[in-house]
């Protein structure tokens, strides 16, 4: 089971503030080059557009992402995010039907 807060005892919490206290006092402020750029980057990563292309075939509703995407397309209505969120999509009635009725 991942650590978080919600879930450590009160000896934990006060072990875990103490030690950040401890590593804050002989902080100089210095970013080292690579927490930075990483960083930098990461932020840059999620400005980017995110693409689902929808389409219509063989009467069926489908989605596609591109495969440098950090989406993946799990069911035919469903997305999931880089981190494990789900996106799931309705579809309103008409375009259902359309489906439906290319489908025969």
């Amino acid at each position: 089971m991942t650590q978080t807060l919600n879930n450590l005892t009160n000896e934990e919490f006060d072990q875990l503030i103490d030690r950040y206290i401890e590593q804050s006092a002989q902080w100089d402020g210095a970013l080292p080059l690579d927490t930075m750029l990483e960083t930098w980057a990461e932020i840059e990563r999620r400005k980017q557009q995110l693409l689902v292309r929808v389409r219509l075939i063989d009467g069926q509703i489908t989605l596609e992402t591109p495969p440098e995407s950090p989406l993946i397309v799990r069911e035919p209505h469903v997305l999931v995010l880089e981190d494990g969120s789900e996106l799931t999509l309705e579809f309103e009635e008409s375009l259902l039907q359309m489906e439906n009725a290319q489908r025969r």
